[in-house]
């Protein structure tokens, strides 16, 4: 009987060790992060103007739900042109903080991967080679060939219509998927506008991208080809 208390005794002992053990591992436990960060900074507005990181924290990437990052992640080499995966370590900075500054530290502790963003191979100047039932249309102004300028990091295009320009949001959501968002035009009035009015259904139906032999192909929901461009640069 003797031996079985002393037994059960130290069994105590150890399972009260073992538990303060792991409530202190608990309690000195790091908080981390696992993010995505987007292939280009964006001019962004802190204590001045800036550039930021762009940053999510869903588990399946989502080309539509980016988020600023104002501040730096101590230990990380961000080469532009790349998409990341990263796991962060978040820690309280000492106090006092300045009123201008977060109170809270980012470290790098591992690149889960890192690839490249094939989605920045539309931005560049395009010139149209087709629209609808046009081919190689001209600016009525100028007479030269109409160019689309996208820009997949700022998330815009600029272009021409024939008779006005066209100003609006780009969405890439993917390799295959793009979005013309409803822009802002100037307002002339041309005696021809049969180029401009393709131009405006196109961009309205707009779903899809591919490349071949140097073109970009831009096409609705069915893959039926809308306009074809030609890089510029």
């Amino acid at each position: 009987m003797k031996t079985f208390l002393i037994l059960s005794q130290l069994i105590l002992v150890a399972m009260a060790s073992c538990t303060s053990k792991e409530k202190e591992e608990v309690e000195n436990q790091v908080p981390t992060e696992t993010w995505w960060i987007n292939s280009a900074k964006v001019d962004c507005m802190g204590v001045g103007p800036m550039t930021c990181f762009q940053i999510q924290k869903s588990e399946t990437l989502d080309h539509r739900n980016w988020e600023l990052f104002y501040n730096e992640i101590e230990g990380f080499t961000y080469e532009p042109g790349n998409i990341y995966r990263v796991k962060v370590e978040i820690t309280e900075k000492p106090k006092p903080v300045p009123a201008d500054a977060s109170s809270l530290s980012y470290k790098l502790l591992e690149v889960l991967s890192k690839e490249p963003d094939q989605r920045l191979a539309l931005t560049n100047i395009w010139k149209v080679v087709s629209v609808g039932r046009f081919q190689d249309p001209k600016s009525f102004k100028s007479g030269n060939p109409l160019t689309f300028e996208l820009n997949v990091s700022s998330g815009t295009y600029f272009g021409e219509m024939g008779c006005n320009t066209v100003r609006g949001s780009l969405e890439v959501l993917d390799h295959s998927s793009v979005f013309f968002g409803p822009g802002a035009t100037t307002m002339m009035a041309c005696p021809d506008m049969e180029v401009e009015i393709d131009m405006r259904k196109a961009l309205e139906k707009i779903r899809k991208y591919k490349f071949d032999k140097g073109l970009l192909y831009l096409m609705d929901e069915e893959e039926k080809t809308l306009m074809m461009l030609q890089g510029v640069d």
